[in-house]
């Protein structure tokens, strides 16, 4: 029954997507395979703009909304018109029912079910993987006000068996198509399926809440609810209750004197130090994650999706950032090669003058029109044509950081995302720089030792650059026209389109069989 209801939704899951023009333009129609034209024929597929993919997604169940969420950040795969349709896929669903709460939470705590929740509310925000009630808890003779986060019913298996068949369809690619290779599909997959593990298991949501909220406890801008560790299960997460006013209601804000243009400074404060001096970030920071008490202090909720960044990433985001603040393309595409994002057989000076071709066009513009996630967009697909490979790490946070600006813009859309970033940034450069001279004496011999042992590569490497340095210099240079910058984007469309379609066949012979 299950998988006839799975091979009902997977057949006009395969029309809307071979139906999508985001996906096929219709000037490319033509050069479709003789299979993918057949088909379109068996399925009555009609060339449609309006096809809605992200309903679809959502018909499919959890794991697709969140792939769609996921690929939403990926204009360098999926293109820029297809990424801005999915931007908005909302993850609400009809909540389960109290009485199934009720019994979830008398399952894991037996006979001192009664004693500890002493009440229960109707689900205040319902989503496709877990859902949350405000409750009332009675521990030691006090009574709190709690957030009560639950599981949905067999949810994990059903993402399991999902991520499972898409594990099967990357490794598939992967093997057969370079490009497939290069975008790392089963990375991504991977990246997915790690967001996903998080999140149904509520115990890992737990333990970053609870790490975001030791990491800024002495920030003044920012709070984040503490949690019941005796109370919290894989399938519940149990914290203190937010009593504050949501941040989308700004015109309550204004009523109460909020300083409602330091609540958005606030909110991209918030993300800027958690990235990159923390190296753990909220990766879901919409407005209705978000809730302001006095003081414009920010309080998040949900830390269903966070990011991570290593000590190499956070120096990485940094100098890039700063690079382009001041302009200084040479030092961005120094940061590239040294990380080994980009191979040192390509050429660091057409690399600089591809990222000039990024930068230059923001200097003198509106604040308004100002966007660091936008930049970190076309960085990304720049870099696709210096053979940079993804880093699966960076794909979260640049969709954060387009979440982020987006928010933070609604309480002042004239807010100068590059003006605010500054400061913000140059003080956590020189904290990087300050945490490597405060390192331990062990650990600067054992760089030490490191610099010895690979000295004789080092030369070699030196040696190499001074062969090629004829080359560099003999460059005369790249002059990118604005009608080529948009040629500098071009996707490979049919890439994609095999990819899904491919995936879902797979899907439906699973489901058959």
């Amino acid at each position: 029954m299950i998988k006839f209801y799975r091979i009902i939704n997977l057949i006009p899951a395969l029309r809307a997507i071979i139906a999508e023009e985001s996906l096929i333009p219709k000037n490319s129609q033509n050069k479709l395979p003789l299979f993918f034209k057949i088909l379109k024929l068996i399925l009555f597929v009609k060339h449609n703009k309006k096809t809605d993919l992200a309903k679809t997604l959502k018909i499919l169940g959890p794991t697709w909304i969140k792939l769609g969420q996921f690929l939403s950040t990926r204009p360098d795969i999926i293109g820029k018109d297809l990424s801005d349709k999915l931007k908005d896929l909302q993850d609400k669903v009809e909540p389960f029912a109290i009485s199934k709460a009720k019994e979830i939470l008398q399952n894991e705590f037996k006979e001192d079910y009664k004693n500890i929740f002493i009440d229960l509310m109707p689900s205040e925000a319902a989503a496709s993987i877990a859902q949350v009630h405000k409750g009332k808890i009675q521990v030691n003779d006090k009574k709190y006000d709690v957030a009560i986060k639950i599981l949905r019913p067999n949810i994990e298996k059903e993402i399991k068996k999902d991520l499972r068949n898409f594990f099967v369809a990357a490794n598939l690619f992967e093997k057969i198509s370079k490009e497939a290779k290069r975008l790392r599909l089963v990375d991504v997959v991977k990246t997915l399926a790690e967001s996903l593990g998080m999140e149904i298991d509520l115990r890992l949501e737990a333990a970053a809440q609870s790490e975001i909220r030791e990491n800024i406890i002495n920030d003044n801008y920012f709070d984040v609810p503490d949690i019941y560790w005796d109370l919290t299960r894989k399938n519940i997460l149990v914290s203190d209750w937010v009593d504050a006013i949501p941040a989308k209601d700004i015109n309550k804000l204004n009523e109460k004197g909020f300083n409602i243009k330091q609540i958005g400074k606030n909110i991209l404060k918030i993300f800027l130090t958690t990235s990159i001096r923390d190296g753990l970030f909220h990766a879901d920071m919409h407005q209705g994650n978000l809730f302001v008490e006095k003081g414009e202090k920010i309080i998040a909720v949900d830390f269903g999706i966070v990011g991570h960044l290593n000590f190499e990433s956070k120096l990485y985001l940094n100098n890039i950032l700063l690079g382009f603040i001041n302009r200084d393309y040479e030092r961005i595409a120094e940061v590239h090669f040294k990380a080994g994002y980009v191979s040192e057989t390509e050429d660091k000076k057409k690399f600089s003058q591809a990222l000039r071709s990024i930068g230059e066009p923001i200097q003198g513009r509106d604040a308004k029109d100002i966007s660091i996630g936008n930049l970190l967009t076309q960085l990304f697909e720049i870099t696709n044509k210096f053979n940079m490979k993804t880093q699966p790490q960076l794909l979260l946070l640049q969709k954060t950081m387009v979440v982020v600006e987006g928010v933070a813009r609604e309480y002042d859309p004239s807010l100068n995302i590059w003006t605010e970033s500054e400061p913000i940034l140059t003080e956590l450069n020189k904290l990087d720089l300050t945490n490597k001279i405060n390192s331990s004496s062990d650990e600067i011999i054992n760089r030490a030792k490191e610099i010895i042992t690979n000295l004789p590569y080092n030369i070699e490497g030196v040696k190499k650059n001074i062969n090629n340095m004829g080359k560099i210099i003999d460059y005369q240079g790249l002059k990118i026209h604005p009608e080529s910058l948009s040629n500098i984007n071009s996707r490979n469309y049919n890439l994609l389109f095999y990819i899904v379609i491919t995936l879902l066949l797979v899907l439906l012979i699973i489901s058959i069989f």
